[in-house]
């Protein structure tokens, strides 16, 4: 096995600086770039334990999602999260940093001594949270407390106490309500997620703000789960209120069972009723016609959550507030025309 004593003599330096120069110590850029080389040509596995040893630092940062016992479990039941993992993973990696993937509830009473343990075990240098509903996150004073690096994704609305990265849904809901009134569509539905979720609550206020109720005759909503078996159920239900002129679903996967529903019905989509998701997932292009969606750039989401963490990490900044805009991304679900 290569040792760094060997690294350091092939370099011409000492062991001290050869570990500092492969740890991103203060060395010349010089030294580091010759340290580097002869790393390379000895194909050196550095240690990783040598390396917290020396820097204080264990490479590794979390990022943990939160569910809850009252609804559907969207990290298993959805690929929802694959895209804003495949983004933090994309910055985690050029940086040589690792990635511990982790799922809580808010219902588990052991909520607390999960974030003390991630403050107080100096197995990670910081935490990307994700949360989901309208709950209690006074685990954040936790990590507020302790200085200890964090990020959150969406919730701009918790104000600026907290470091966030927002995907500023309420924009995205407005602007399906803008193409709907654009349309000239007077019977309009929603199917909503959970009316907890945080995802929920903002494209509902967009999109309603958006609507501001102007030439509506008649307008329905249902709450899901963000299932595409929830889509076909609110489908149904609004079905035998109306039939309405434009649906906006308020992710990819509702649509599709609000699709599914419509075909089984013997309703056009697009013809007879415009369908709208949003995520803009690789589910738009699995139903017929294509799904118009909001894209919500999720890798580009989970990009920016792991460079503002790293950047936190790193003491170029100590806070966050930024905001990743939302783009309808128009396809054939919508072309919906008025009956003359």
């Amino acid at each position: 096995m290569v040792t760094l004593k060997q690294v350091a003599q092939l370099a011409e330096v000492s062991e001290a600086t050869a570990s500092l120069a492969l740890n991103g110590g203060p060395v010349k850029e010089s030294t580091r770039k010759r340290v580097i080389a002869s790393a390379t040509r000895l194909k050196y596995v550095p240690s990783r334990i040598g390396r917290i040893l020396t820097t204080g630092r264990t490479n590794t940062i979390a990022m943990v999602i939160m569910t809850s016992a009252r609804y559907v479990d969207t990290v298993h039941e959805t690929a929802l999260f694959y895209y804003l993992v495949e983004g933090v993973l994309s910055v985690l990696d050029q940086k040589h940093f690792s990635l511990r993937f982790d799922v809580k509830s808010h219902d588990d009473r052991a909520l607390s001594t999960y974030f003390e343990h991630v403050v107080g075990d100096r197995s990670l240098d910081g935490i990307i949270i994700v949360p989901q509903f309208l709950r209690d996150y006074d685990f954040l004073n936790i990590l507020r407390q302790r200085s200890f690096p964090y990020v959150l994704l969406r919730p701009a609305r918790f104000g600026d106490s907290v470091n966030y990265v927002d995907m500023d849904n309420f924009a995205g809901g407005k602007a399906v309500a803008s193409l709907f009134k654009s349309l000239g569509c007077k019977k309009v539905a929603l199917i909503n997620g959970p009316q907890t979720h945080l995802d929920a609550i903002e494209r509902e206020r967009g999109f309603v703000d958006g609507l501001a109720s102007e030439g509506l005759t008649q307008f329905a909503k249902y709450y899901g789960d963000f299932t595409i078996p929830s889509g076909s159920k609110g489908m149904q239900d609004i079905l035998q209120k109306f039939v309405p002129d434009a649906v906006f679903c308020a992710n990819d996967y509702m649509a599709a069972g609000a699709i599914t529903c419509l075909s089984k019905k013997g309703i056009n989509v697009a013809g007879d009723v415009a369908v709208v998701g949003y995520d803009n997932h690789d589910i738009c292009l699995g139903v017929v016609p294509p799904l118009t969606s909001v894209d919500s750039h999720f890798e580009k989401l989970g990009q920016c959550l792991a460079k503002e963490l790293l950047a936190i990490i790193e003491g170029e900044h100590t806070s966050v507030k930024r905001v990743v805009d939302s783009v309808l991304v128009k396809r054939e679900s919508h072309l919906w025309t008025p009956k003359k």
